[in-house]
């Protein structure tokens, strides 16, 4: 799913009929797709979805490293040992870091290794231009909410500071993204026999 494919949906849609292109331009709809995504990747970062979730690989220095310039929180910090990936605790800014342990200060993290993985959530970055055939982070199943609230944004239904339309938004973020890891698992029945 790429910006382009929100754009035509938007475009085609009842409320804009623009399929030739003159209504919007096509920074009006970036504008519009920009608000919406905002509000969606602030959603899931709050939430215990994997959806967004990274992965980098960091070398430290000195104990020290930089986190991703995409960096906005943390899930988890795992070293390699062998062939396993062995999770470390972090620590707070005041305690001293070991082999087994992490702190991130600012867009530093420190820890007593030569190399880290990070898992981490990332803050949304605007799509321009430039963007519009580089496919999304998210599954393809968020275009109908994307195109529905980029609509209303577009045609004036609500502003996209209005607090109805995050809480709209962020409703149907949890109901695309509620339970999804555990999907697969079968609920253990409440009687026994």
């Amino acid at each position: 799913m790429t910006p382009r494919d929100i754009m035509n949906k938007i475009r085609m849609a009842a409320e804009i009929e623009d399929n030739s292109g003159v209504k919007y331009s096509n920074y009006q709809l970036i504008d519009a797709i920009n608000s919406v995504l905002n509000i969606i990747y602030n959603a899931i970062s709050h939430t215990s979805s994997t959806i967004l979730t990274q992965s980098q690989k960091i070398n430290l220095t000195n104990s020290l490293g930089k986190v991703p310039d995409d960096f906005l929180s943390v899930i988890d910090v795992q070293k390699s040992v062998g062939d396993r990936q062995i999770s470390l605790q972090s620590r707070s800014q005041s305690q001293e870091v070991d082999p087994w342990s992490y702190k991130i200060i600012g867009n530093q993290i420190y820890s007593q290794n030569d190399a880290l993985t990070i898992l981490y959530k990332p803050y949304f970055d605007d799509i321009s231009i430039n963007d519009i055939d580089t496919d999304l982070v998210l599954p393809s199943y968020f275009r109908e909410v994307i195109k529905k609230y980029a609509v209303m944004t577009l045609t004036g239904g609500v502003n996209t500071k209005d607090s109805t339309l995050v809480e709209q938004v962020t409703s149907d973020v949890y109901d695309l993204t509620s339970s999804r890891e555990l999907s697969n698992i079968k609920p253990a029945l409440p009687w026994r026999i």
